[in-house]
């Protein structure tokens, strides 16, 4: 089991601050209330006692209604890994970083070229990620080109199971028979329908759309998710100043009311179902009105909105370390830096999009995840913060140390050196003259050359006996090409 880090130090809003948001998002629901474009989903709204327009599809909701519904969600979700060792449980204060995206382009590992993603990138990325100790889960970051739309969805969870023991978090944008047999498969490699239900080996992204309205394609799939007791994410993902209000206050009010929509639809659906409190707060840029991924107002969203989930005791997603950054340069660092310690230091507890990502999401690269993964090292480090106890106090190895001496031998030195201090493996610490005879390598060369060894070479735990066979069979456009 994957134990996560504690956050919760940083607080960008105060007791006042989160009660005025919640305020107003509950007003907003209370007045204008939410688009639920599916028939369906309306009267099962109906019947549990919101006001519904069946006309204009709108739900409005009101204070007493919405706290009752909330608290039937649980506070806290295990998401199983094929490998039990890498299993998380999300709760309060637990941070766990993760990668995410569906980005359509990579820098292919043996080139350098950007090119379309494949679903073979599918299945070496999850490699890659189940090596990396510092990413989490795998949320799934690129999208198999060469499939078809009715094929893309099973690939890609079918090549990021095979190829992970750890968690498989994804979208779905295909057809709802695609999703509907991404279930099945899911089921085949848990080992049966209620071996899934009982530990989720995925869980599953369902968009709401800003502002305030929920697809009908994606209820659909809900439907469905919720019966099959799969964990679900309701991500919104309004633009401020496009999709949302400029100000931060008035997006947080928007996509506080949009996360608790997704909360309420599953729980009207099925109480207790297990459901995410899932953001994904994005800005405009005012010159082109195009959105910004890596602005560090995201970062500052994503951690307010970890006090609002914790403040209705929910589970959380959220959205860590994107750049719009185009290379390996110093905006790349400091854009994931600030985004992801950010929400990690608020407590946000599954921190997507944290590794592998640039160009705004729209292309990955290999040596990214390897650079993104010491990154998190360091910001894992930060929320691990300074253990003070008689054994790091240290006094007894002060004194036999005493004036002018050293602790380089000392046993106290050897048996906490790892704990206390981190090493980036991509990090340049040799002198001068040391790193001219070694070739001159900078962290890119560093994590290039990690990235090829581990995708080359990482053997993941193999799905059990003849069960890859038996879904070849079933779906042999999987077995194609890969």
């Amino acid at each position: 089991m994957i134990n996560g880090s504690y956050g919760a130090g940083y607080r960008p809003l105060s007791k006042n601050d989160i009660q005025s948001i919640h305020e107003a998002s509950l007003q907003v629901l209370k007045q204008t209330g939410f688009l639920v474009d599916n028939q369906r989903a309306l009267k099962l709204f109906q019947e549990k006692g919101a006001r519904v327009d069946l006309e204009r599809k709108i739900v409005k909701v009101d204070e007493y209604w919405v706290m009752d519904y909330l608290k039937k969600a649980p506070a806290r979700l295990t998401l199983y890994g094929r490998d039990p060792e890498k299993s998380m449980v999300v709760e309060a204060n637990r941070v766990y970083f993760g990668t995410g995206g569906t980005a359509l382009n990579v820098y292919d590992r043996h080139t350098g070229e950007r090119r379309k993603t494949t679903a073979r990138d599918v299945a070496d990325i999850a490699r890659l990620i189940d090596t990396l100790e510092h990413i989490h889960w795998y949320c799934l970051p690129v999208y198999p080109n060469e499939k078809t739309k009715e094929e893309a969805d099973l690939a890609r969870f079918f090549f990021g199971l095979q190829n992970t023991g750890k968690h498989v978090m994804g979208g779905i944008y295909g057809s709802f028979a695609g999703a509907r047999e991404v279930i099945t498969l899911a089921q085949m490699i848990a080992g049966s329908e209620n071996a899934l239900r009982k530990k989720p080996i995925i869980s599953v992204i369902c968009s709401t759309i800003s502002p305030l309205k929920l697809e009908t394609k994606y209820v659909d799939f809900i439907f469905d998710l919720v019966e099959a007791g799969i964990p679900i994410a309701t991500s919104c993902a309004p633009i401020a100043g496009a999709t949302s209000p400029v100000t931060l206050a008035g997006t947080l009010t928007q996509i506080n009311a949009e996360a608790i929509c997704g909360v309420l639809l599953t729980q009207v659906m099925k109480e207790g179902a297990p459901v995410l409190y899932s953001t994904v707060p994005t800005t405009a840029n005012m010159h082109t009105m195009e959105f910004l991924f890596g602005a560090v107002e995201n970062g500052l969203m994503n951690a307010a909105c970890a006090q609002l989930a914790d403040f209705y005791n929910l589970p959380m997603y959220a959205t860590g370390g994107v750049t719009e950054s185009k290379l390996f340069d110093v905006q790349n660092g400091f854009e994931k830096c600030m985004n992801n310690l950010l929400p990690g230091m608020a407590g946000a507890q599954l921190i997507h999009n944290a590794a592998g990502l640039i160009d705004s999401s729209m292309a990955v690269a290999y040596e990214q995840y390897v650079l993104d993964n010491d990154l998190l090292g360091m910001a894992l480090r930060v929320l691990q913060g300074i253990r003070v106890n008689d054994e790091t106090l240290a006094i007894d190895v002060i004194c036999d140390a005493g004036p002018g001496g050293n602790y380089l031998a000392a046993e106290h030195t050897v048996n906490n050196m790892r704990k206390e201090l981190y090493t980036p493996r991509t990090a340049v610490r040799k002198n001068y003259a040391a790193w001219l005879r070694e070739g001159q390598k900078g962290s890119v060369d560093l994590a290039r050359e990690i990235a090829a060894d581990l995708v080359d070479n990482h053997e993941t735990i193999p799905l059990p006996g003849d069960l890859q066979k038996e879904i070849f069979k079933k779906y042999s456009f999987l077995g194609e090409g890969v």
